[in-house]
């Protein structure tokens, strides 16, 4: 079993940034259809060029030991089968020192394929694809969450004035 972390810093306030993650998960969650996901790798030095995999993704909330905490379980499984791990995990926002800030924070973990053989490649490189996978979903998610806070925050001055 390997374990992964990523985290990725916002420029968005905790509570705004837990209102859009809730946004862009809960109607996936509360359907509880699978949704098909692509997960992408680039690496230094291709021009855009790198690894591409669609997943099965399920959401589900749940609740950390403090009343307004609040995380996202997620489920992957390759989309066709495939040699791609199954992949188990946490998706949470978490306040950070400032005010202005928030943290988006994967956390979960898989079991690489093909037993021996599978574990050395993980080993070797598949933790590396792991991490930028899961580095570039985080990315994305809070690129979203990032351009609806500054849209929110034009909207707001506008409006003072």
């Amino acid at each position: 079993m390997s374990d992964l972390f990523q985290q990725r810093r916002l420029l968005c306030p905790y509570v705004r940034a837990r209102d859009y993650l809730e946004g862009m998960l809960a109607p996936a969650a509360e359907s509880k259809v699978p949704q098909r996901l692509e997960l992408r790798v680039r690496f230094a030095g291709m021009h855009g060029r790198g690894l591409r995999k669609d997943v099965l993704v399920t959401y589900d909330v749940g609740n950390g030991p403090v009343r307004f905490e609040q995380f996202w379980r997620v489920h992957w499984t390759p989309y066709n089968g495939g040699l791609y791990p199954e992949f188990d995990g946490v998706l949470a926002v978490r306040a950070e020192g400032t005010r202005e800030r928030s943290m988006l924070e994967l956390r979960g973990h898989y079991q690489p394929p093909l037993g021996i053989a599978g574990a050395a490649f993980d080993a070797m490189l598949g933790s590396r694809i792991a991490s930028l996978t899961a580095r570039e979903l985080l990315d994305r998610l809070g690129q979203e969450m990032e351009t609806r806070y500054r849209a929110e925050e034009v909207a707001e001055q506008a409006n003072a004035r």
